[in-house]
Parts: C-alpha cells; structure tokens; sequence
C-alpha cells in the first residue's frame, strides 16, 4: 500500500505531461494563424470558427466521455485520450483547405475532452484532502507549459528548423506519441485502498442516480455556469491574442513571446489563485474577486500599450492558470461529488463550459470582421467577466472551507 500511494507522485507527473500534450497543441495554431489562412485562403470569421471548433466539440461529448471515464477509469480514458491528441497534430499537417482544417481541430475536440474530464479524475482517485488542489494546480501547469512551449518556440525555432507551419505540426505530434507511449506503459497501476478502487467504476453500480443528484445540486449549476466565464475569455482572448499583439505593432516573434509570458504567468496562478479563499475567508468572494480584475485587466489587453499593457498580461496569465483549478476543486469536495462522481460532474463542467470556449474565439473573429477592430469584442468579454459577479454571491459553499 505504501509503494503505491507513494507512486501518485509518478502518477502526478505523468499527468502533468499529458496536459502538456494537449496545451502544446491547442496552441500551436494560434502561433502561426498568419500563415495558416494565407495558405488556406480564410477569412477571420473562418478562423475564429475553426479555434474554436474542438471547445464546440466538447459540447456535445463532454457528458457522455465523463460517464465512459468513471466506468473505464482514468488511465484507460487518459491513455484514449493522448491518442486522439496525438493523431489531431499529426492530420493538422495535412489540411488543405477550411473543411478539413477544421474536422482535423473537431479531432482534437474528442481527445482534448478526455484529457480535461480524466485528469480530475485521477487525481480524485490518488489524492485526498488538501493534496487535491496541489495536484490540480500541478496538472494545469502541464497545459500551461505546452501552450508556452508552442506560442514562444512554433515562430522562432520550430517553423525555421523544419521548413514551414505543416512540417511542426509533424514535429508537435511525434512529441505527443513518445508521451502516449510513456503513459501506455507506467500509468496502468492503481491505489491500493478500498476506498480509492471502488470510485474506478461507480457509474455500473449506480446507475444514473448519481448523475440525478449531481444535477439537483443548485451550486454545481452555479459553479458551471460561473465556468463558462473561464473558458471565454481563456480560449477566446488567448486564441487571438498573438494577432492582436501584431496588430498593435509587434513582430510575430515577440507577439508569441508576449503571449508566452502570459502562460509562464499562468503557472504561478495554478499554485496561487485556489488559495485565495483561505486568503480571503470566503469562496464566493475569492471567485468574485477574480472576475473583477479579469475583466479588467482583459480590457486593458485592448486599450493599453507599454507598461500597463504588461501588468495587464501579468494579472490576466494568473488569473487564466487558477481560475479553473479553483472551480474544479470546489466541485471536487462537495459532498454531492466527491471523487465517485467526479467524471460526471467534469463531463457537465466542461460540457457547458465549452459553449464559452467555442464561442469566445467565434465571436472575438466574427466582430473583428464586422467591426473591423478587436476592442469590440475584447469589451464584450470583459463585460461578461463583471456580470458573473452576480452568480458568484449567489454560491453557498462557505461551509466547504
């Protein structure tokens, strides 16, 4: 039992590298956006649609993969999981026009739901009490670190070293099957407590009642809801944010790099930002502090050049890499929830919250194209962000500290 409860540190990491997986990809094509859509002769409006083709994906296989990750558990989803991620890299490589661009992203939609439903999950199975926020935080830091590796390496090193935007997407794939590969073989163990066992397959002995209890919760509609939030801003600014950089002035390089610091930012933010309630005293109010200076600091994104525009990065790449983690947690120790049902409610979670993810780059490149500037859509995320304030007084999960 020792040997296996010391081995979730293994476990940890090796999560940490599929998240990497998935950062690395759903970011590379936000690096070279450019080039992509001369290639492929597409409009922004086009684009927007195709960065936010997997989040539209998760829609609608977010709460059928959640209810498959809590009977298969979580190494078989993981391992499905790095698979399909790995296989999206590699197909991007050979997209020839909007059509097939955008079924090889829907792809990623698929594996990328697995990875965000089933690390949750495996941590919820191999960690309990405050261990479960470090490794959330830990995990997060994974995707964090794919997306810096894409935005600050895809225009500077890769692109130059292997030829042009197709050959990296090669590159980006082979690295995510050597990961695949590393999972298949060191990720199969299990804990050893009753306990941790019997939460691998609750759904076969449940059945949905589960599912029914989770969804009678009024916080966790409120907390999915808040979510959505999350992944507007987060998929939707971060998506375009190297072309808004360039239209501001700067070189593709250091509009990647600038992009980039937002991630490193996000690190600090996985470790930082779930403490806040402790911080604070208060869970509602941590969440609504959040919200405020988010929508500030993305509206500074839009009008703000020089210093203000980097404190600007600073606060958003915090808030982007703990926002989430602290919803999640949240969730995880409701007593509703627990690690039992964890699949489910992740496959509603990011079920809902993908509407956002979806519509966030769709709406940011939509306006672009109507109103022929970002700051239209940059206000409307920031207004959002504000509005949720309300929702978030209205939690009751003080208890819960």
């Amino acid at each position: 039992m020792a040997s296996n409860q010391s081995y979730r540190w293994v476990i940890l990491g090796l999560g940490f590298f599929i998240y990497f997986n998935m950062g690395l990809v759903s970011a590379v094509l936000s690096a070279i956006v450019t080039p992509v859509m001369k290639d492929l002769n597409m409009t922004y409006s086009q684009m927007g649609f195709i960065l936010g083709t997997w989040q539209l994906v998760y829609i609608f296989v977010a709460l059928p993969l959640g209810f498959l990750t809590d009977r298969i558990g979580p190494y078989k989803s993981l391992l499905l999981a790095s698979i399909i991620v790995s296989l999206s890299a590699v197909l991007r490589a050979f997209a020839v026009s909007f059509e097939t661009l955008a079924l090889f992203v829907a792809v990623f939609g698929v594996g990328g739901s697995l990875v965000s439903i089933g690390l949750p999950k495996l941590v919820s199975v191999w960690f309990l009490g405050g261990e479960r926020g470090m490794a959330t935080g830990v995990n997060s830091t994974g995707s964090m670190t794919g997306s810096i590796v894409a935005l600050s390496l895809t225009n500077s090193v890769i692109v130059p070293l292997v030829g042009n935007w197709r050959n990296a997407f090669l590159v980006y794939g082979l690295v995510c099957f050597l990961i695949t590969a590393i999972w298949l073989f060191m990720g199969r163990r299990s804990p050893s407590s009753n306990e941790s066992e019997a939460t691998i397959a609750p759904v076969r002995r449940e059945g949905f009642g589960g599912a029914k209890e989770v969804y009678k919760s009024r916080n966790v509609w409120l907390i999915v809801t808040i979510g959505v939030t999350s992944f507007l801003s987060s998929h939707g600014l971060t998506n375009w944010l190297p072309t808004i950089l360039q239209l501001k002035g700067m070189t593709p390089d250091l509009a990647g790099f600038s992009t980039a610091i937002l991630n490193v930012f996000a690190i600090f933010g996985c470790f930082l930002v779930p403490r806040l309630p402790h911080v604070v005293g208060s869970k509602k109010l941590a969440i609504s502090i959040l919200l405020f200076v988010q929508g500030l600091a993305i509206l500074a994104l839009g009008i703000a050049d020089g210093p203000i525009l980097w404190a600007a990065l600073v606060l958003d790449g915090v808030i982007k890499g703990g926002y989430m983690p602290l919803l999640i947690v949240i969730l995880m120790d409701m007593p509703e929830v627990g690690a039992k049902r964890m699949g489910i409610v992740g496959g509603l979670y990011f079920a809902i919250g993908e509407i956002g993810g979806f519509g966030g780059p769709f709406v940011l490149g939509l306006l672009k194209d109507i109103t022929g500037v970002f700051l239209s859509g940059i206000v409307f995320l920031a207004v959002v962000c504000e509005a949720m304030i309300v929702l978030a007084f209205l939690l009751k999960v003080e208890t819960e500290l």
